[in-house]
């Protein structure tokens, strides 16, 4: 009950800054959140790099919060999550993704 209540939050919480912009409700859905994430209440960015096809080449963590090591491996499980779920077609590099989970 607790992970569908923070995925369900984190769909209000994942926003993207860029031209273009991407399906915030398809990265919110699919995203797997680590339990530390959701016990630290992490608020992490990520910048996503893509190729020339719009496949992501990179996944990198920018900054998060709290620092902690358990929000640190968070955080990387989570850039993981982001990198299996970006949507087809976002041609934008590179990109940032916060997902915000401090308010949950």
């Amino acid at each position: 009950m607790r992970l569908l209540i923070a995925s369900l939050l984190v769909v209000c919480s994942v926003s993207a800054q860029a031209k273009e912009a991407i399906n915030i409700d398809q990265i919110g859905g699919c995203l797997v959140l680590p339990v530390a994430a959701v016990d630290n209440h992490i608020k992490a960015i990520f910048e996503v790099t893509l190729d020339k096809a719009g496949k992501v080449k990179s996944v990198t963590v920018v900054s998060y919060e709290p620092h902690s090591e358990p929000a640190a491996q968070a955080a990387r499980q989570l850039s993981r999550s982001v990198q299996r779920c970006w949507p087809p077609g976002v041609k934008t590099s590179p990109m940032r993704i916060t997902v915000d989970l401090s308010e949950v």
